[in-house]
């Protein structure tokens, strides 16, 4: 008997399988996958009658149904995918270039990681190469870092590398060469966390005199929720001090900050509570920017302003302006889903035409939607207002933080976990270069008195350009209310009454009926043409009205 068990306890350990990681074989395709010749084992009962197709929802609006991007868009700039090692998960949160010649490239990931990446600017990037992209742990063990800045001191001694965690500025120093960061110090912790979820802490930003700017996520969830000081607020660090100064309130969840326009900072903000549709506002002392969490930091003495009177009742847009002193409209509104629903770091195009006909436009990332915007800015009545127009499509993951280089392209650094996002890829980097080619886009739109004026990249047909027909126009507003994100609200269709073209046929005056202030007007031009007969790449662009010039 003992030797019948001994023999079939042998048998069945000679006929255990071995586990996947110890087998040369390869792994077993998953139960779902079919090989493309595999036909089924029986054919379906033709009688059997097809159950009804489901009506189609007909297109909310006429233009609901056509597609935002177009496949065009890859011969005008092109997409390169920076290769990562099978151990760096680069999910990133921010970027910044440790050298002035900017081939040293460090990336902050959500994970508290900072990487330096050099070799970056190859045409066809790999791993495998000696000369391919290197990677070096440069540090680890933050919380979480949404931004880096580096600041050189003319010394000829390291930077020193500023980064925002969620419970303070940091900023960290490279003493004996080797590549990582070995000095790590505090340099402001005044405001405050309260353990809530969310508390995000994003940048810093460097203004003109050299101070921090860090923008600070409104928190969520739980009984300790809205009571840590300065969350929802903009705040600004002296870079010599370490002293913080709050600057504004009614952030909600600032993911993007950036020194744009004329050196002015400006952030962006997530759809949500308060928060209609996601925007790019202008960064002003004792502005209030709708959220109502960080109000309750306006009873602090360091607030530079009282707390607004928020009425409970929701109401237009236009209504709140009037009614609440303190709010400020954003300078851009992103009609959502359309032109995303998260966005990321705006970035201004400083290459002086090395990334093509925008010079000193403004691009941002979307995270959900991974594409990037761009963005033209204007001064109208002493406040910022401009357009905006879909840019660029087919990113892998999340487009959450943008960095030029020397050569005039745009680094995207990208992450998808806690959101979806579009693409299929977790987190990783791409690059995106400008061919050469020269793409007929809307260039500018600046406001007029009863109307807009557009520019083009390229000569228009003076006929079809001329022809009003060629146009259409809408106008809508968004409710200012504590439920979560509006839809397009008091939508009106526009008359276009002429359309005129220069004598050097690059711009077009259109006349429009009924320009409404502080309300969302979108422009079409799918009837304009070049003088080749090709359509505008993306003949859409959505203008913010706050003011209305009177000349």
């Amino acid at each position: 008997m003992i030797k019948l068990l001994l023999t079939l306890l042998t048998l069945t350990f000679l006929t255990t399988p071995t586990r996947a990681a110890d087998s040369a074989a390869p792994p077993a395709k998953p139960a779902d996958t079919k090989p493309t010749d595999t036909k089924p084992a029986t054919l379906p009962d033709k009688t059997t009658p097809k159950p009804p197709e489901k009506e189609k929802e007909k297109p909310k609006d006429k233009f609901a149904g056509k597609p935002t991007f177009t496949s065009k868009e890859d011969e005008f700039y092109k997409i390169i995918t920076i290769p990562l090692p099978h151990n760096v998960v680069l999910e990133a949160g921010g970027m910044a270039w440790l050298d002035a010649a900017q081939t040293q490239l460090m990336v902050a990931t959500r994970r508290g990681e900072i990487w330096k990446l050099e070799n970056v600017y190859l045409p066809d990037p790999k791993l495998a190469d000696p000369k391919g992209v290197q990677y070096k742990q440069m540090l680890f063990g933050l919380h979480e870092p949404l931004g880096l800045a580096v600041v050189e001191d003319g010394s000829g001694k390291p930077p020193w590398i500023y980064a925002a965690q969620r419970g303070e500025l940091t900023r960290m120093k490279d003493l004996d060469g080797d590549g990582r960061l070995d000095q790590i110090e505090m340099f402001c912790n005044d405001w405050e966390i309260s353990g809530s979820y969310h508390e995000f802490a994003f940048g810093p930003v460097i203004d003109g005199k050299g101070d921090f700017w860090i923008t600070l996520n409104r928190p969520f969830g739980g009984g300790q929720e809205g009571k840590a000081l300065w969350r929802g607020w903009a705040v600004k660090v002296d870079h010599l001090t370490g002293k913080m100064t709050p600057i504004c309130c009614g952030l909600r969840s600032p993911a993007g900050i950036g020194r744009l326009t004329d050196g002015e900072i400006f952030y962006t903000d997530n759809q949500g509570d308060w928060v209609p549709a996601c925007k790019l506002a202008h960064l002003k002392p004792g502005s209030f920017h709708g959220q109502e969490t960080g109000v309750l930091s306006c009873s602090d003495p360091r607030s530079p302003m009282k707390a607004p009177e928020i009425p409970k009742t929701p109401m237009l847009w236009p209504e709140a302006v009037a009614k609440i002193p303190q709010l400020t409209p954003p300078a851009a509104w992103f009609p959502y889903p359309r032109l995303g629903k998260s966005h990321g770091e705006p970035r201004l195009d400083p290459t002086a035409g090395k990334f093509g006909p925008f010079a000193n436009q403004i691009f941002v990332g979307d995270q959900s939607t991974s594409q990037v915007i761009r963005v033209y800015l204007e001064k109208v009545d002493g406040e910022y207002q401009g357009a905006v127009f879909p840019f660029r499509s087919g990113f892998q993951c999340g487009c959450m933080r943008l960095l030029f280089g020397n050569d005039g392209s745009l680094f995207v650094g990208q992450t998808g976990r806690g959101w979806s996002s579009a693409g299929g890829k977790p987190y990783g980097l791409q690059r995106l270069a400008w061919t050469g080619k020269l793409p007929f886009e809307v260039h500018e739109i600046h406001a007029a008195p009863d109307g807009f004026t557009a520019t083009f990249t390229q000569e228009v047909d003076p006929k079809l350009a001329g022809d009003p027909a060629s146009y259409s126009a809408r106008s809508w507003t968004y409710k200012h209310h504590q439920n979560y994100g509006c839809p397009p609200t008091d939508m009106q269709e526009l008359r276009i009454k002429s359309a005129t073209v220069a004598p050097d046929n690059k711009s077009v005056k259109l006349v429009i009926e009924n320009l409404r202030p502080v309300y969302v007007h979108e422009l079409r031009f799918d009837g304009v043409k070049n003088k080749e007969g090709k359509q505008v790449l993306h003949p859409e662009a959505y203008y913010t009205l706050n003011h209305i010039p009177k000349q």
